[in-house]
């Protein structure tokens, strides 16, 4: 509310919007069909949002990765941005996106806090440069992620262990 009260304009480009797309992993003979559900699709002064809402309390520090390598070894830390990056991902497959897109939280347990974007830091710590836009390096890194997490789960050889929350 606090961004509309600013004059931002906001234009909701879709609630609840179902995604089902293919992503073939070069070293499976089959493809992959990730299927999900984004709460909700904006577009917030030119920029494309996409959005889930958690119930939870999320902080803006878990929506931040300095190593791509994170994203998938450490559930518990970056889980959500896992989660916001694969829709992003899977929205950019369906049709590559032409203008500035960023995704985020909307946690109902810190709604002061608007939106929380998904950042990638150069570095760690309070100095870092932060990247909110999505460009197609950053959703390449993620896929290059996302291919090694399927091909774990697709190996004999590794145990599947339930992450814990």
């Amino acid at each position: 509310m606090a961004c509309i009260n600013k004059g931002d304009k906001i234009i909701i480009e879709a609630i609840e919007s179902k995604m089902n797309v293919s992503l073939n992993v070069p070293e499976l003979q089959f493809p992959i069909r990730l299927i999900g559900t984004i709460d909700r699709i904006d577009i917030c002064n030119g920029t494309r949002r996409i959005i889930d809402y958690k119930t939870s309390q999320v902080s803006q520090s878990e929506l931040e990765l300095v190593h791509w390598k994170d994203i998938t070894s450490d559930y518990k830390a970056y889980s959500k941005s896992f989660q916001i990056m694969t829709y992003a991902y899977m929205l950019n497959v369906e049709a590559v996106f032409t203008s500035p897109v960023e995704a985020g939280i909307i946690s109902f347990k810190n709604l002061k806090s608007g939106l929380l974007k998904f950042a990638k830091k150069d570095k760690p710590g309070a100095h870092a440069q932060k990247t909110t836009l999505l460009s197609t390096a950053l959703l390449e890194h993620h896929e290059q992620e996302l291919n090694t997490l399927i091909l774990e789960l697709f190996n004999l050889d590794i145990d599947i262990v339930e992450k814990e929350v």
